[in-house]
């Protein structure tokens, strides 16, 4: 897939319609926009109607999903879109996270700080979980875009017990850092957690992966699924062990 601007010419086009309104003020938010405009320049090729569905993008490529959350809702689209269409899933992955606070009463920005958390590949498991009936697939592609923001939430003053309030208004992407593309089963193994030993228990899984119980569950199923994994039950519990390639 070619790129045809350059990411910061991407936000720039993305960011135009909320100047004289505001960030938050359009329906769709500034990250997935950005991510449009990177992957397809010709907005005339955003949100095409195509077999009962709106794509995202449709272009001589195929068809381009962005999908920032709740990846089960693509799994109808899929269900249209693959017997015909090559089809390319990119997920969003926020590395590097500041959060600006905007006062609600003086409209002032307080000083930005930088978030505790820090995304990691493996993360991507949890998501993609959520689509694994149709991995691996010849006419599917997921892309992980690794970026960074700025988030963006306005301060509505303190709750009874002192901790401030607010409410997130945006993400802004101001990079992106990385991308990889997953098509073939053993691209998957790139998102199993570095530290993550050759054999190892459900709950040594989530406890390294830092999932919920249903997203480590969904992940392991995956991996499973596409031979990157296997497993045995000893006594009355799993033991998962790393399959080579």
């Amino acid at each position: 897939m070619e790129n045809k601007i350059s990411f910061s010419d991407a936000i720039d086009r993305a960011t135009a319609g909320y100047r004289d309104g505001g960030i938050g003020t359009l329906g769709e938010k500034i990250l997935h926009r950005t991510l449009k405009f990177y992957f397809e320049p010709d907005d005339t090729k955003h949100e095409v109607e195509h077999l009962g569905a709106v794509a995202d993008i449709l272009n001589e490529d195929g068809i381009i999903e962005i999908q920032t959350r709740a990846f089960a809702k693509l799994n109808p689209k899929l269900e249209r879109y693959l017997p015909e269409n090559r089809v390319t899933v990119v997920l969003p992955l926020i590395e590097t996270k500041y959060i600006c606070l905007i006062d609600i009463a003086t409209g002032e920005s307080l000083p930005m700080r930088k978030s505790a958390k820090k995304g990691r590949t493996s993360d991507a498991l949890s998501y993609i979980a959520a689509i694994r009936r149709y991995i691996p697939n010849d006419n599917l592609t997921v892309i992980i875009a690794f970026v960074d923001v700025t988030e963006t939430r306005m301060l509505k003053g303190k709750v009874k017990v002192g901790r401030k309030k607010t409410q997130k208004l945006d993400c802004i992407p101001t990079s992106l850092n990385s991308i990889i593309a997953l098509q073939k089963r053993e691209d998957y193994s790139a998102l199993l957690p570095e530290n993550l030993p050759n054999e190892f228990s459900a709950a040594e899984f989530q406890k390294i992966t830092k999932m919920k119980a249903i997203d480590s569950h969904g992940a392991l199923m995956l991996l499973l699924q596409l031979g990157i994994i296997c497993r045995e039950k000893v006594g009355r519990a799993y033991v998962y062990r790393i399959n080579g390639f």
